[in-house]
């Protein structure tokens, strides 16, 4: 989503916001499933949670559950071996093993059976991850040979924007894909156990832009992503000790920060401005693992279980309304079982900047809610402008985000309901962007043009009078709730991680022209088989600014002399019909 790499407001101490502790989290335990047999590997979304289920050693099957409605169900397994399930809305995709390793959908409302996406045979497919309407996964046998596995993305509402973002001869793992769908991130290794680096590829027009994030700081593993940011973990050694932290860094190439805390972090997952990860502490007389949280926007850090047992397999899911749920799996009584815990994304009014400082509710907004946002992108024809229609009232504030996901704007309109309020003499290459006070007077239309070179983008938040109702929201969490409090843990630089790698031109390779053909692709490098650009819809959340994720060009203003960097080292990743 970051179009333009910049040091991030929510990712450093505060700067000169200062610093403050977030509020306690008030949520509520709940079980998933601790049934016979071993639950395990649990993915949510929203309220739906899906999970595998090992009814033995040759027999697996995906189970879902929504936990708002009480709503469960099994998916039929058809005989195959069924794991690794990843879900998005009402979508489940898993991996069926049936002689061969293959990738399916279900949708958890309509039922019905599963279907495999994009069929192909030969085809050997595992480690899926869905978000919205893309899918990647991890492929071996699309070629001749024995060659190392590679990762495609693959639309799900345009079945011929199949993409093969890796073509090389090294070991392609782990993608996983923002809750948006606007991110792919996985992990490049030399060989099986180092030479490991976070690769993302951000959908763009025609595409997918392809950055290599990570060099030669540590081994990294398990990346993540939230559209904004890349989340992964990171191994090396410090002053003589291997560590294993949790590191994150925008996902189009920059800053990388670190969280400096004791023991062996591993799996980080990322939600909106939350990170999920696992602590291994080997400091008592035992050494088990508990769920962690990291929020970023206000650098807190939570123990969200502390049991004598090991949590793992942990994941995240920040609703568009603030509502958060974490499910891990744990082994109890020799068997595996899945829970979650439920709380209300904490805000803090007392930390939330003043009208009068408007600049610092566009870095930091705090309890001040989102009410929308829009994208803006100079075409190549005419100018056009864009709307969206808004209710709120009171005085809310108006930001424009320069440059975001394209070059900065040199002209640029932006309207109130009938009044203008950010003019062309607001606009520059140097200028990173705009912040005023507006007033807020029922319903309006919030609209804007951008103008100049073709290309050159800004983006417009508006924010609201500040909201501070933190109850949970869900019947099913507001009794017997539970406390979980934070400590202030700043992350530290760990070293510039910018865009470093370079990919050659990605197509539907060998065995896939069939896909493409039926589904009205040409055979050259710019048919109809390319991956639809466009922009997918913006969550709000309360917190740090654009939904999505926490760090939508917070320091913008604070940072703008960072806010440009080389990138020249990153290419367009396109499917075509043929190689």
């Amino acid at each position: 989503m970051l179009r333009t790499p910049i040091l991030l407001v929510c990712l450093l101490p505060a700067l000169a916001l200062g610093q403050t502790v977030g509020a306690p989290l008030h949520g509520k335990s709940l079980v998933i499933d601790n049934g016979p047999g071993d639950q395990t590997d649990p993915h949510v979304s929203g309220p739906v949670v899906a999970y595998t289920q090992r009814l033995s050693i040759s027999s697996s099957e995906i189970r879902y559950r929504d936990v708002l409605t009480g709503q469960a169900g099994v998916i039929p397994n058809e005989g195959g071996f069924d794991s690794s399930a990843d879900v998005s809305g009402d979508t489940v995709v898993f991996t069926r093993t049936t002689g061969g390793n293959r990738v399916y959908r279900f949708n958890v409302r309509k039922g019905e059976t599963a279907e495999e996406l994009a069929p192909r045979t030969g085809a050997d497919r595992r480690a899926v991850a869905i978000g919205k309407q893309t899918v990647a996964w991890q492929e071996l046998g699309y070629t001749a040979g024995s060659r190392p596995a590679e990762i495609f993305a693959y639309r799900m509402d345009s079945p011929a924007a199949l993409t093969l973002l890796t073509d090389d001869l090294r070991l392609d793992r782990t993608p996983a894909v923002s809750a948006d769908g606007s991110a792919v991130v996985w992990v490049k290794c030399a060989t099986s156990s180092d030479g490991c680096d976070v690769w993302s590829a951000r959908a763009v027009e025609g595409g997918y832009e392809v950055t290599q994030l990570t060099g030669t700081e540590g081994e990294e593993s398990t990346p993540d992503s939230n559209g904004e940011v890349a989340v992964y973990a990171i191994s090396r050694t410090v002053n003589g000790v291997l560590e294993s932290d949790i590191a994150w860094q925008p996902v189009g190439g920059g800053q990388a920060r670190v969280l400096p805390l004791p023991g062996t972090d591993s799996n980080p997952n990322i939600s909106g401005p939350l990170i999920a990860f696992e602590q291994k502490d080997s400091s008592g007389t035992t050494s088990n693992v508990d769920v962690m949280l990291y929020d970023l926007r206000t650098q807190t850090y939570y123990r969200l279980t502390d049991t004598p047992e090991s949590e793992t397999l942990s994941d995240i899911s920040v609703e568009p309304g603030g509502l958060v749920r974490v499910v891990w799996a744990v082994r109890q009584d020799g068997e595996l079982n899945v829970y979650a815990y439920v709380f209300r994304l904490p805000t803090d009014c007392a930390s939330t900047p003043t009208i009068e400082n408007p600049a610092a509710v566009c870095s930091l907004p705090g309890a001040r809610p989102l009410l929308g946002t829009l994208q803006v992108t100079r075409p190549s024809g005419a100018s056009e402008v864009v709307s969206l229609q808004l209710e709120a009232r009171g005085t809310g504030v108006l930001c424009v985000d320069n440059g975001y996901k394209g070059t900065p704007a040199t002209a640029g309109w932006v309207w109130l309901g009938p009044g203008l309020h950010v003019g062309p003499e607001s606009f520059g290459l140097e200028v990173p962007g705009v912040a005023k006070a507006v007033p807020l007077q029922g319903g309006f239309k919030l609209s804007a043009r951008a103008d100049g070179v073709t290309g050159s983008a800004f983006q417009v938040r508006v924010y609201g009078e500040p909201s501070c109702d933190v109850g949970l929201g869900d019947d099913s969490t507001k009794e017997g709730g539970e406390l979980r409090y934070g400590q202030l843990v700043p992350s530290v630089p760990l070293g510039s991680g910018g865009a470093k790698g370079r990919l050659p031109r990605t197509f539907v390779p060998s065995g896939y022209e069939g896909l493409a053909k039926a589904s009205g692709s040409g055979s050259g490098t710019g048919g109809s088989g390319l991956v639809e650009g466009g922009e997918a819809p913006l969550k709000p959340f309360p917190g740090c600014g654009v939904g999505g994720g926490p760090v939508s060009l917070l320091g913008v203003w604070l940072l703008a002399a960072v806010s440009f960097r080389d990138r020249t080292a990153r290419t367009r990743a396109r499917a075509t019909g043929r190689r």
